[in-house]
């Protein structure tokens, strides 16, 4: 007969292994097999790091903002509109300092940001933020907002359907990429996430990001399982205004966040885009014209910490939005998955996530560290997008609920000497840019 303390360890194994088995996460969660990263840009960036100067230069601007995601300057230079985490855009005045409500959004806003051809046009993501409840009509997608009228219509809901085969770049000129037009009886479904996008410089196309698309995918905590996971369950997508089609760019990867086209000046379009791997401490160029279309190329590895949101400043440096920095435990944690079977079964709310944020700029091709700062304190969380203002400052959006109103600094390569070393290999294309933004007011 068994004693008691051996009946009560009998039925603590058994509820653990009906938790273990229950708890089981799904597959697109499946733990990989180890992930190791070059450290050449931790370092590089350790080289440039003036995160004293950082915290000094920091200055808070009180008004009723909350936290938010992103931010875009108005063509008269006068106003600024942010995403909030509460579901709303608000307006900021540059001149006064204070903010309100502009209009309510479906779910919540973010990656903002200005047509380069009709200056009354923003276009957004809206996705569910994690623990956040939202009335049923609402749907995930890309949105124009025509801020004159403040009206809001939808331009992406749905998205082609596409088989899993792994990570793969269609080219553009590719008639076999999944693609769905305006109106088409096509196989498609629900856009599950959308974070990030990109125009073209003549406003004909949109890219945007789907950093993981299954069933309860949302921002915020919700992307927890993602940082553990490490897997391929990522999209990015293009539509293109005049054809009113959606047509799939990237399938496969790690959670695609911040987009930027590469810079083409001569060139009619683009040939490559640039996407941050927010949780993947990467950035990967995707190439869609021209004779390298079709192939992905790591152009950062193992950056510091997450570049979430990717904004360019005039001279077309490349800010990185430092959500989080990379600890030295997820670091061994890829190294080691084994522990990653217990962390995927526990709660979301029970990982707790590192504070240090700070932004990382890069020279216009991606390829050079220019400057890092990280800061640890009151003034900003989770930094989701550094965007340099007509003013000259960098405001810095604070993705967080305890956030109120808005941080900036005076861009700090603005004019320096690394700015110029910056433009000395790529003067025409630099050129280029700068000529371009300064004509915006």
């Amino acid at each position: 007969m068994l004693n008691k303390p051996a009946i009560v360890a009998a039925a603590v194994l058994s509820l653990l292994s009906l938790w273990w088995i229950a708890a089981t996460p799904p597959a697109h969660h499946a733990v990989p097999e180890p992930i190791h990263f070059d450290n050449r840009a931790t370092d590089a960036a350790k080289a440039v790091e003036h995160s004293d100067e950082f915290a000094a230069q920091l200055e808070h601007i009180v008004n009723a903002i909350p936290g938010f995601d992103d931010i875009v300057f108005l063509p008269d230079g006068k106003t600024a509109l942010a995403s909030a985490m509460d579901g709303q855009i608000w307006s900021y005045d540059r001149a006064t300092h204070q903010a309100q409500v502009f209009v309510d959004t479906p779910l919540m806003a973010a990656g903002l940001h200005e047509s380069p051809t009709h200056p009354d046009e923003i276009y957004f993501c809206a996705s569910r933020l994690w623990g956040e409840r939202y009335p049923a009509a609402e749907r995930v997608g890309l949105y124009r907002l025509r801020v004159a009228t403040r009206a809001i219509e939808p331009v992406v809901l749905d998205v082609p359907t596409a088989a899993d085969v792994g990570e793969k770049v269609w080219p553009l000129d590719d008639a076999n990429a999944p693609r769905l037009a305006k109106n088409a009886t096509a196989a498609s479904r629900p856009l599950a996430f959308c974070n990030d996008l990109e125009i073209s410089a003549d406003g004909e196309r949109i890219y945007f990001s789907e950093p993981f698309a299954y069933a309860g995918a949302s921002m915020g905590g919700g992307t927890v399982p993602e940082v553990i996971a490490y897997r391929g369950n990522g999209y990015i997508w293009q539509h293109d205004l005049s054809k009113g089609e959606t047509r799939l760019v990237a399938q496969g990867i790690h959670f695609p966040d911040g987009i930027l086209y590469d810079l083409h000046p001569g060139q009619a379009r683009e040939d490559a885009i640039l996407t941050s791997q927010t949780t993947g401490f990467r950035i990967l160029r995707l190439y869609l014209r021209g004779p390298k279309a079709g192939q992905s190329e790591l152009v950062q590895d193992g950056l510091p910490g997450m570049c979430d949101g990717m904004d360019r400043d005039r001279e077309g440096r490349i800010w990185c939005a430092m959500y989080a920095r990379r600890t030295g435990f997820i670091t061994w944690l890829h190294e080691h998955p084994g522990l990653k079977h217990v962390l995927l079964r526990l709660p979301l709310n029970w990982i707790p996530q590192p504070n240090a944020t700070g932004i990382v700029a890069l020279s216009p091709d991606a390829s050079r560290v220019l400057y890092s700062a990280w800061y640890d304190g009151p003034q900003v969380t989770h930094i989701a997008s550094a965007i340099e203002g007509p003013d000259g400052y960098l405001y810095l959006a604070a993705f967080s609920r305890k956030h109120l109103g808005l941080t900036r600094l005076k861009n700090p390569l603005a004019g320096s000497s690394a700015a110029g070393a910056a433009a000395e290999n790529a003067t025409p294309l630099i050129a280029a840019y700068a000529a371009s933004t300064r004509a915006r007011p």
